[in-house]
């Protein structure tokens, strides 16, 4: 017991500093495209077809993890595979996006996601 221990500790601390670093990095472009935001009001004229390209790229790109929060919760209940790591990325960029035009998204999902 003691050994599996010894084991999972290196990859828990491997994956607390990745998702870590992803949440931190999510805060930082958060704070930026709020400042640009402010900045520059007229950036909420392309808030629509930001959101039309938020779209596109999870229709080609991210079609397999569109369920967001749900498929993290689906894993945890039934695990038959893992969280494609394509998600990380989408969400990142999409929440991004989303805020930088003003659109209306949490920072809670995203984090939780790009945690998963």
């Amino acid at each position: 017991m003691l050994v599996e221990v010894g084991r999972w500790i290196p990859v828990s601390g491997l994956v607390g500093i990745l998702a870590g670093s992803a949440s931190a990095l999510l805060l930082v472009s958060l704070q930026f495209a709020t400042e640009m935001r402010e900045r520059h009001v007229w950036l909420i004229l392309l808030l629509a077809p930001a959101g039309w390209l938020v779209g596109e790229m999870y229709e080609r790109l991210g079609a397999s993890v569109a369920a967001g929060n749900n498929l993290i919760l689906d894993e945890v209940h039934d695990p038959r595979a893992t969280v494609p790591l394509r998600m990380t990325p989408l969400v990142l960029i999409g929440t991004f996006m989303t805020h930088l035009f003003g659109g209306s998204a949490g920072r809670e999902g995203t984090a939780i996601q790009t945690g998963a």
